[in-house]
């Protein structure tokens, strides 16, 4: 008899998804694979899509109640990072529960949108397209990054890509990290946090967000900033202390490009809605259909290693 696998919170497009990478065909053919369209929206439902389940692939939060009540369930795989904020991984060990993520699927596309975030406030591309849209011909002047210093926060697998990226634009980059490489790729210098706040004309921030990362920068470190540094950040919104930023951002100190924040959507009080020196994007940088592919590959690989006795990625 095939393992039961489910999919309880699917939608549109990543079915289309599956089913254009082959992968819907591989479940079906391993598992008794069954799709749920859209999120349950009772714990009651949630236990009626999870019956009996061996294994599921998730992309939202999984009630506490669905893993008490969900005997059977084995392995949680998420369709995702950060999943601490989706699934009680304390209960999940409690109950013998193995809990995977998907490392590394959004690498190129999340650090193509820092450079494309980046590249919009140094050259004023978001403004200059207001105005040529209002009938204006104002022609504002930019930063050219080539020569600048860009100061990188975190190493992981998209802070590295970050960095070469930047790096090929002609930038000098500057990193970051607790746990340094043993080499550094050219143009690429690991070091203190104090001397990359000194010397940054750009800071991207590609740290995970945990107990440790929790409001890492503070609004002292940002006051170390010189004036007109351009924060990019792509990675959580707590990573700075709450406030700080929203305070030196409208006090015209610095300019910033963010993907992310504390409440998503956006709040319609947001200050950083009417300010000139921010260009706002709605958590987008990960969402491309190759960031997707990989994701949902990785996420059913993890299903078939766990089955298997293959290693797996283990949140």
């Amino acid at each position: 008899m095939k393992r039961k696998l489910v999919f309880p919170d699917c939608d549109a497009v990543v079915l289309q998804a599956l089913e254009a990478d082959g992968l819907m065909e591989h479940l079906c053919q391993t598992y008794d694979f069954r799709v749920h369209m859209g999120a349950p929206e009772s714990e009651g439902e949630w236990r009626k899509v999870m019956n009996d389940a061996d294994a599921c692939l998730l992309g939202s939060t999984l009630d506490d109640s669905v893993l008490r009540d969900v005997p059977t369930l084995r392995l949680v795989s998420f369709t995702g990072m950060g999943v601490a904020n989706f699934v009680n991984l304390d209960l999940a060990r409690q109950k013998g529960v193995a809990v995977s993520n998907t490392p590394g699927y959004g690498n190129a596309s999340v650090s193509e949108h820092a450079l494309a975030l980046l590249l919009a406030l140094a050259r004023r591309v978001v403004e200059g397209d207001r105005l040529v849209r209002g009938g204006q011909w104002i022609i504002p002047s930019g930063m050219q990054l080539a020569g600048r210093v860009a100061g990188i926060l975190g190493y992981g697998g998209i802070g590295a890509a970050t960095a070469r990226l930047f790096a090929a634009v002609g930038m000098n980059v500057l990193v970051w990290t607790r746990t340094r490489p043993d080499t550094a790729p050219p143009g690429i210098r690991f070091v203190p946090l104090e001397t990359l706040l000194e010397h940054a004309d750009v800071l991207s921030l590609h740290l995970p967000l945990n107990d440790r990362t929790r409001g890492i920068l503070s609004g002292a470190h940002l006051d170390r900033l010189r004036p007109g540094v351009i924060i990019i950040n792509t990675a959580r919104a707590e990573l700075i202390e709450p406030g700080a930023l929203e305070a030196r951002l409208q006090a015209g100190r610095l300019a910033a490009g963010l993907d992310v924040f504390a409440h998503e959507p956006l709040e319609p009080d947001s200050p950083l809605r009417s300010l000139p020196n921010v260009v706002l994007s709605p958590h987008q940088g990960y969402n491309t259909p190759a960031a997707l592919q990989r994701l949902l590959a990785i996420a059913a690989d993890n299903v078939d290693a766990f089955f298997t006795g293959r290693t797996f990625h283990r949140a």
